[in-house]
């Protein structure tokens, strides 16, 4: 989506300025048209607003909207209840967006795909898809539910990490202090050219994290930011995103997690009711991959020539090979919806288990390297103590 700047006039001859988000420039004709206007220009100022709705925010809104639904509350007056309730200045403004579109005649999808990207592209396909078929609030249950488990999905990645990066921290910290204090003081009684050889490699990076250190905290910067300007390159992210994907151990646990988002994606998709090829098309961008979208265009082309979607998915070789298996059951048997719900919770289960075993792995192959350092960092330091002994003696 893109922001346009447009002038139009009303009937009466009164000039409109306004500005409206919009994917292609026709469609800035349609939106002037149903506001009753006459275009007379439009220019692309910016960007629309990157601001997205946190997996939480999407929770409480499906589940808060398909309630008041269920019961019998409008739209727009479910909407104006959740804006109420939100405690976020950004969250409230993309509720009021949305609620002014519905008043100018748009329907919720239409609306939510004018956020600018605010809303997930699953979750508009389904809100559209409970629209046509009359089952919004089942749609916005099921969404619910999908974004709840992505939610639970992402919590145990998480708290999966905390301990190996708290484990880390505390490994460089100790280094740090074992030679930036610790070892000047000892070594200061030798002189330097009496010291062993690794004493003297030790003191010279003792030197330079003293001396130097802002070099550092330079070098962390310029790292951190180059890698996320490259992550912005088309090529370089999808050369990163391939890689994730083909990392021993790492690779594995990931194609897991892909496993059982893909699977989720298409039980709810399926569940409400979308076509076979914009169920792929949704689950391939909402997947968060550019290596694994890119692979899903070619899924849908032998989709649409009449292939299963189980046979093109085995084909890309980046899923675990059970879930090409449960979707060609599903198909075989009529009952996929059933099947990919029950694929899904496998796979998030086995999620679970790869990350507890990844921990299990990380856990002592960081303290074998922290003692290893911190053993190489002490005989540095006792070295030259034996030495002063000696001349003591």
């Amino acid at each position: 989506m893109k922001l346009y700047k447009i002038k139009a006039v009303d009937f009466q001859g009164k000039k409109v300025t306004d500005t409206v988000t919009s994917e292609t420039s026709e469609e800035i004709y349609n939106i002037v048209r149903e506001r009753s206007l006459f275009l007379v220009s439009f220019k692309a100022i910016r960007k629309p607003s990157k601001s997205k709705l946190t997996t939480r925010d999407l929770i409480v809104f499906t589940r808060q909207l398909g309630i008041m639904i269920q019961t019998g509350v409008s739209i727009l007056k479910g909407i104006g209840i959740i804006q109420a309730r939100s405690s976020s200045p950004a969250v409230k403004k993309i509720y009021g967006k949305i609620a002014q579109e519905i008043q100018r005649g748009n329907s919720l999808s239409v609306a939510m795909k004018k956020q600018g990207g605010s809303f997930p592209e699953i979750l508009i396909n389904m809100v559209a898809a409970g629209e046509i078929g009359g089952t919004l609030d089942k749609s916005l249950s099921i969404m619910s539910l999908h974004f709840e488990k992505e939610m639970r999905l992402k919590n145990k990645v998480k708290s999966a990490s905390t301990y190996p990066v708290i484990l880390a921290v505390v490994a460089v910290t100790v280094v740090i202090v074992l030679v930036t204090f610790v070892l000047p003081g000892i070594t200061k009684m030798i002189a330097h050219e009496d010291l062993p050889f690794l004493t003297k490699i030790l003191m010279g990076l003792s030197d330079f994290l003293i001396t130097k250190w802002y070099l550092i905290i330079a070098f962390i910067f310029l790292f951190t930011t180059g890698l996320s300007y490259f992550l912005t390159l088309p090529s370089f992210r999808l050369l990163f995103d391939k890689l994730v994907l083909k990392l021993p151990v790492i690779g594995k646990l990931n194609r897991t997690i892909y496993s059982a988002r893909c699977a989720r994606s298409f039980a709810s998709l399926y569940l409400s009711g979308i076509q076979t090829i914009p169920m792929i098309e949704s689950t391939a961008k909402i997947l968060n991959n550019t290596y694994i979208e890119q692979m899903f265009k070619d899924v849908v082309i032998r989709v649409s020539q009449g292939e299963f979607i189980s046979e093109a998915i085995e084909r890309l070789d980046i899923f675990d090979p059970m879930l090409s298996s449960m979707i060609n059951v599903g198909e075989e048997t009529g009952a996929l919806g059933d099947i990919l719900v029950s694929t899904a919770d496998y796979f998030d289960e086995e999620a679970d288990v790869a990350l507890q075993k990844m921990v299990a792995l990380m856990e002592p192959a960081m303290l074998i390297i922290m003692g290893v350092v911190i053993a190489i960092i002490v005989i540095a330091i006792m070295q030259p103590m034996f030495q002063s002994y000696e001349y003591i003696g």
